[in-house]
């Protein structure tokens, strides 16, 4: 196999809503939370539009922008020791990440991240809670280098060290965040998201493509990713 000419060169994928079906873990964690503090609990739909930024902006939307910091810090702190005691069996993978994974790996030669904004221990827990860690090389959280997406920050000393330019890299994921995490580096960005009004909101954010699914990533690098058809044996039983 040869990936020396391949573009991509390097994947990095977010978790959340990417990787991850995450949002009923986070709905119950931060519905106990606020229960437990005398505060309004919040539906499926409000989780999904307001994850992404990491836990302490997710409890100062939740709280409430007026709320006092000793609140927002209560809150907090029952969010995530709620979140940590139940979020592996709450947290499915979603259809076609473990093929996926496994083929852009075998197809970059390893050169696979996992880049969010949840804690990095927590993303390392859940990939080896559902047998994913094998595919990934890198595993980023806002703590890993001391920023969140967008923040070039998050990516640079990924692509470093992978020896893999901006340009020749490509940013996955369900969010706003993850296209402005692309732009900021100038690394092309592939949205996945099956919520139609959500996808035009992607495009319209300069995402390059926004698949349905992400079983659709293999055969859209196939069409679109230079070298990954021509160069390729074929991709391995359930890539596709």
């Amino acid at each position: 196999m040869d990936v020396d000419h391949l573009k991509p060169a390097a994947v990095l994928f977010d978790l959340d809503g990417t990787l991850a079906d995450s949002f009923e873990g986070i709905r119950h964690a931060l519905n106990a939370a606020l229960r437990e503090e005398g505060l309004s609990e919040y539906d499926l739909g409000w989780v999904h539009a307001h994850v992404g930024r990491g836990a302490p902006a997710l409890v100062r939307d939740a709280v409430g922008g007026e709320a006092d910091d000793a609140l927002v810090r209560a809150v907090g702190g029952r969010f995530g020791a709620h979140y940590r005691a139940s979020f592996l069996d709450l947290t499915p993978a979603l259809p076609g990440a473990r093929e996926v994974l496994a083929y852009v790996a075998w197809r970059t030669g390893g050169k696979v991240a996992v880049v969010s904004n949840k804690y990095e221990d927590l993303s390392r827990a859940w990939l080896r809670h559902v047998g994913l860690e094998e595919h990934v090389a890198v595993v980023v959280g806002p703590d890993t280098y001391g920023v969140r997406k967008p923040d070039p920050g998050a990516v640079l000393p990924v692509l470093r060290g992978f020896g893999v330019a901006a340009g020749d890299a490509l940013v996955v994921g369900d969010m706003d965040v993850d296209v402005a995490t692309g732009l900021e580096v100038g690394a092309p960005v592939v949205g996945v998201q099956a919520d139609p009004a959500a996808a035009r909101d992607l495009l319209a954010a300069g995402a390059t493509a926004v698949l349905p699914a992400l079983g659709a990533l293999p055969g859209w690098l196939e069409d679109n990713g230079a070298g990954w058809r021509y160069h390729s044996p074929g991709i391995p039983e359930g890539g596709r």
